[in-house]
């Protein structure tokens, strides 16, 4: 497989984690995005970020969808993810009902991104609280590719720190399994405070 054909498949998987992630899957985009980055640069790193934000669109679109026709069921789906309390869901819901406005939700949305708050709850809630699919589905990129972007840079700085590295850790697969470990730590504490 070429570099090309490499690239092409990381930016589906981040594609397809990103749908998985803005449905049902319960980790973040940003895990293979700051990966690839990390592992391929920049350019890499920023068409991971791409595509993990058209997947989320279209992942929590699909199931903003799905609850206009179904709302407590796909509440319910949300509610069963692992690492998503009830008293989340009432809260997020309790905020985004307090929305007048597309830019109101949108901070709402951005706020929730940036504490931990999963983003399919937004998702799953949204037509039950009068908010159109549409509209959720024009915010989902605004809200979803700013802090993709921001761990692709991220990954991307530290891709080309590579040469000032110590030589034991400069080979691609010590630094991938440094960062694995890293989100690893991050999940663990982050699931432990959320009762995942």
């Amino acid at each position: 497989m070429g570099l090309r054909d490499r690239l092409q498949s990381l930016t589906l998987l981040a594609f397809v984690w990103g749908v998985a992630e803005a449905s049902l899957f319960f980790v973040v985009p940003d895990v293979p995005v700051s990966l690839i980055a990390l592992a391929r640069g920049w350019q890499a790193g920023l068409r991971a970020a791409l595509a993990a934000a058209a997947g989320a669109t279209l992942g929590g679109t699909a199931l903003a969808v799905f609850a206009s026709h179904a709302p407590e069921t796909a509440v319910a789906l949300v509610d069963a993810v692992p690492a998503i309390p009830s008293a989340m869901i009432a809260r997020l819901q309790a905020t985004m009902a307090g929305t007048d406005s597309a830019a109101g939700l949108a901070g709402v949305l951005i706020q929730a991104s940036l504490s931990g708050v999963p983003y399919k709850i937004a998702a799953a809630s949204a037509p039950g609280l009068g908010i159109p699919v549409w509209e959720l589905a024009l915010l989902t990129p605004l809200v979803r590719l700013p802090r993709f972007v921001a761990l692709a840079a991220a990954g991307a700085a530290l891709h080309s720190l590579t040469p000032a590295l110590p030589r034991r850790i400069q080979p691609v697969r010590v630094r991938l399994l440094l960062a694995a470990l890293g989100w690893s730590a991050f999940y663990g504490a982050y699931w432990s405070k959320v009762g995942g």
